[in-house]
């Protein structure tokens, strides 16, 4: 079966607009020859792709599955039409990595500070998302790599994983707050605290969820949310509220006394951060790099005493 690709970026129009007539007029063609164009991907593919009717043409789930391979079409090309200009100003290429919160604040910075150290002329893209997001981006083609926590997001065939390392979640108070001296406790025991926690619809907040959820408990109905990773911190050191984070993300602020750290004992195993990929395809040479350079990061910090490695 040889498909054109033309054809599927025109499916992919009729997708977006909704109507033979909205998407004819974004491809800046006739209706005719669209309505033609259709016909003769059906014909390659050899089943109907459209339902037409009176309310006009609606993609069925064979259409529907042609469009994920549309998405990932108009990306390849778009990132190539992107490389072909940055390498024409004298860059060596690009990169474009997803991320979620617990690795932008230290391994991911500190791997691109390496590579763009060893390779200054490249252009990088980072891109901070829910995990579901980021992976459907990378399932078609908008990102190269992706460094996020493992076992949240749906597995795909198509995506490949690999663990770099586990990390845990702690309760994070001002030194003076009642809680400060205690070694451990229990999350399922904090019903009266004042919690600062994520807002929705941040990568944050799903993970977090998970915690409250692994712990047997509902999310807290009252207290402040941000989905600023700062103003969490900030919040904390400054007022009589708590919050849920990775011990990763308030290092610098727990090293200088300005929050305590405090191991939680009930939110289930630790789950890995972890490189996901394209499944059989080969990286590009700055994305190998990058992957290179990340693992060996990983496996450094995993050496270094109170770290645990995946």
């Amino acid at each position: 079966m040889k498909i054109e690709p033309r054809r599927l970026l025109e499916l992919l129009a009729v997708a977006r607009h909704g109507s033979i007539s909205g998407a004819a007029e974004a491809v800046n063609m006739s209706q005719p020859a669209l309505s033609q164009s259709i016909a003769l991907l059906e014909r390659e593919v050899g089943v109907k792709v459209l339902e037409r009717g009176r309310q006009g043409a609606r993609l069925n789930d064979f259409g529907n599955a042609l469009v994920f391979y549309a998405q990932a079409l108009e990306s390849l090309l778009g990132r190539a039409g992107e490389e072909i200009r940055m390498r024409s100003l004298g860059l060596e290429g690009t990169l474009a990595i997803g991320i979620t919160p617990v690795t932008a604040v230290d391994l991911v910075p500190r791997c691109i500070e390496i590579l763009t150290r060893e390779t200054p002329a490249i252009a990088i893209s980072v891109v901070d998302g829910l995990d579901q997001e980021i992976t459907e981006m990378l399932r078609t083609r908008q990102l190269d790599l992706l460094v996020r926590r493992l076992g949240i997001a749906a597995r795909h065939s198509d995506i490949e994983e690999e663990p770099l390392f586990d990390v845990d979640w702690s309760l994070i108070t001002a030194p003076d707050h009642p809680l400060a001296g205690r070694a451990s406790v229990r999350l399922s025991d904090l019903a009266d605290v004042q919690w600062v926690l994520p807002a929705g619809g941040s990568a944050f907040r799903q993970q977090m969820e998970l915690v409250f959820a692994s712990a047997g408990l509902d999310w807290p109905a009252r207290g402040i949310s941000t989905n600023s990773i700062l103003a969490i911190k900030s919040i904390v050191m400054k007022s009589g509220y708590v919050s849920v984070i990775s011990p990763r993300l308030v290092e610098v602020e727990a090293a200088a006394g300005r929050l305590k750290v405090i191991r939680l004992d009930d939110v289930g195993p630790l789950r890995p951060v972890g490189l996901v990929w394209r499944r059989g395809e080969k990286l590009s040479p700055i994305a190998a790099r990058f992957a290179k350079i990340i693992r060996t990061l990983a496996q450094e910090d995993a050496e270094l005493p109170g770290t645990t490695a995946p």
